[in-house]
């Protein structure tokens, strides 16, 4: 079955508002891998929020908010067991 765009939108009319960035980065990405975009710099074909998350990873990084990677690990799997 062919999606057409009509059908695409009437799907992101039913999503929260809240994803429509996280479904309008999905697209940009999209459009990168498969050639839409032409830059050779993949910095420069970042959303706004992606480019704000990773000046806010830089500035923790900077200010010593950082674990690591057992620690990270650790945490990450006491939170997913908290959810079973």
């Amino acid at each position: 079955m062919q999606i057409t765009v009509k059908e695409i939108e009437k799907n992101l009319q039913s999503l929260p508002k809240e994803l429509f960035e996280q479904v309008n980065d999905y697209i940009d990405f999209l459009k990168s891998k498969y050639g839409k975009i032409h830059s050779d710099d993949w910095a420069e074909n970042l959303s706004d929020y992606q480019k704000e998350s990773l000046k806010k990873g830089l500035n923790d990084v900077e200010n010593g908010r950082v674990l690591n990677h057992e620690t990270a690990r650790m945490k990450i799997q006491d939170y997913i067991d908290s959810k079973k």
